[in-house]
């Protein structure tokens, strides 16, 4: 299997402080992948060591199964920075023909890449235009046309959606999702939100290393749950009661609070699990607050953190 990405004990040191610390991480990019984490978790460390930018203190690395800083990465590897950055007084149309020459297209077919790529992500419009006359959101977008020039075997795209405003942002993330059907793409950000429309796989990293690497679908499996909160601490044995309803796995407190539960399931529609629940406990006679579903990611990626700082 060709990986698109190989760490392994990856190490970077800045002046003493360990970015990433024996990071061992391997990747396969067939659906959109999400890297996630804190501050300084070596989100941007392992983007700049993944295109050569800098070399890492200790560890290997491989992208496409060859080193960062190999002849054969050139034009299969693209990054979409965080902050757009182009030339004043040179309409962004000829700046990207200029990177298109710069991949050894010929002037014809430098017009012609140019011309797809702008088509791809709606930016032909004001594609002849300044980029200091562009909003932030239309410079994005000219910067994503430049990422997809000669069609890259992977993508980086290091917060994708930052600094736009809700519409743009939006778009953005519409843009992305139609274009992971076609590219290899690796996001990294901090709207967890963002990750879950857009990808499928998630990797965490917290601290230079990684915490844990799974599809989102079953992320939030081990995630299904209910928050349950009673009136009045109940003298009934709760989880013995809830149990005899088929699908749920576990009950157990929430922070040792005998009024706030927490109900795990297995398997079966949420809502018809919710209608028995309440049933059940109507049965016994037992007053609840509030009976809500699940956790959201960012709950999720968050304990996961915690238990393992």
């Amino acid at each position: 299997m060709t990986h698109h990405i190989k760490c392994e004990t990856l190490t970077k040191r800045f002046q003493g402080i360990k970015a990433l610390d024996g990071l061992d991480l391997e990747l396969e990019i067939t659906q959109p992948t999400g890297i996630v984490g804190p501050n300084g978790a070596g989100k941007s460390t392992l983007f700049a060591i993944l295109c050569g930018f800098i070399s890492p203190t200790s560890g290997k690395v491989r992208v496409l199964d060859h080193a960062p800083d190999s002849s054969y990465i050139k034009g299969k590897l693209s990054l979409l920075p965080q902050d757009t950055s182009m030339f004043k007084g040179v309409d962004v149309m000829t700046q990207l023909r200029h990177y298109a020459r710069l991949q050894n297209f010929n002037r014809n077919e430098a017009i012609k890449e140019v011309d797809h790529v702008l088509a791809q992500v709606q930016a032909t419009s004001f594609a002849k235009q300044f980029p200091e006359t562009l909003s932030f959101g239309q410079r994005k977008r000219i910067m994503l046309a430049q990422s997809l020039i000669g069609k890259p075997e992977l993508i980086l795209m290091d917060e994708p959606t930052s600094g736009l405003d809700p519409v743009a942002a939006t778009e953005v993330r519409n843009l992305l999702r139609e274009l992971g059907n076609e590219y290899s793409v690796i996001i990294s950000s901090h709207n967890l939100s963002e990750i879950e429309d857009i990808c499928s796989d998630i990797a965490i990293l917290n601290k230079g290393k990684l915490v844990i690497h799974s599809s989102l679908s079953e992320l939030k499996r081990s995630g299904q749950c209910f928050s349950l909160m009673l009136e009045a601490p109940c003298d009934i044995h709760l989880s013995e009661l809830l149990k005899e309803i088929s699908g749920i796995s576990k009950i157990e407190n929430d922070n040792n609070d005998m009024k706030s539960w927490i109900i795990h399931y297995e398997s079966g529609s949420a809502e018809q699990l919710q209608i028995k629940i309440l049933s059940k406990l109507g049965e016994t006679g037992i007053a609840i607050s509030e009976l809500k579903k699940g956790k959201a990611l960012a709950d999720e990626v968050s304990e996961i953190i915690k238990s393992n700082n």
